[in-house]
């Protein structure tokens, strides 16, 4: 039964005025944020992992499992994790082609990191969400081995967008009680809720944080520095 039909686009909005906050405001970083969110957007259908044994939210669509509503949370959330920690930090880029990667080879990682993911999901049946963690954890490797002084970057904008994981949540539960409850398949994961969020939901923002934060970085052969 839809109890909640439009909780999940509303969500998407508050994900979405952050997403717009940052590009208004750092110029400077919106090629970064755009290109990070249509590739985003690209992953969206990767969504439908999730359904079946991690959560399984109502859409305005209705019976659609994939909506709307997933694109929208992967574009923005591409860009805000893009970013984060550029924004907190008040760091710029400068660029040095020496650095700059091959594009096919990034695809490639990215690549074979999305085939584990369906992998260990599908055929061992390991949980969407922890088959997530394995997934970005094998691009960060790659990255952080090529570019240890991507290293703090990293783990800077995996908590930064675990710290804007709370903050959304701490509002979304506000509008919506017990949605946590109705959504999640709580019995399927840890069931340890911090401030009223499942732990898995922190640790995937972690976790996405810390590739996303870096890996426009590193394609591009990108370090970010502190403002003359």
């Amino acid at each position: 039964m839809t109890v909640h039909p439009y909780a999940y686009l509303v969500g998407d909005g508050v994900f979405v005025v952050i997403w717009l906050l940052l590009f208004l405001v750092r110029k400077d970083l919106r090629r970064e944020m755009l290109v990070m969110s249509f590739i985003g957007s690209v992953f969206a259908p990767l969504a439908l992992i999730y359904l079946p044994d991690y959560w399984y939210p109502d859409h305005i669509l209705g019976s659609f499992p994939l909506g709307i509503e997933d694109y929208a949370f992967a574009f923005s959330i591409a860009g805000i994790g893009a970013v984060a920690y550029e924004a907190v930090a008040g760091r710029v880029h400068t660029l040095c082609e020496c650095r700059r990667q091959d594009p096919k080879r990034l695809l490639g990682i990215i690549g074979t990191a999305a085939a584990i993911l369906l992998l260990l999901t599908l055929v061992f049946r390991l949980n969407s969400i922890y088959s997530s963690y394995l997934a970005f954890l094998l691009i960060f490797a790659y990255i952080v081995g090529r570019r240890r002084d991507l290293f703090w970057q990293a783990m800077a904008s995996g908590v930064t967008v675990a710290l804007v994981m709370i903050f959304f949540y701490q509002v979304w539960i506000f509008v919506y009680p017990g949605i946590i409850q109705h959504w999640w398949k709580l019995e399927n994961i840890s069931g340890i809720l911090i401030l009223g969020v499942p732990l898995e939901e922190l640790v995937w923002g972690f976790s996405w944080g810390i590739v996303g934060g870096t890996v426009y970085e590193f394609a591009r052969g990108i370090r970010t520095v502190k403002p003359v």
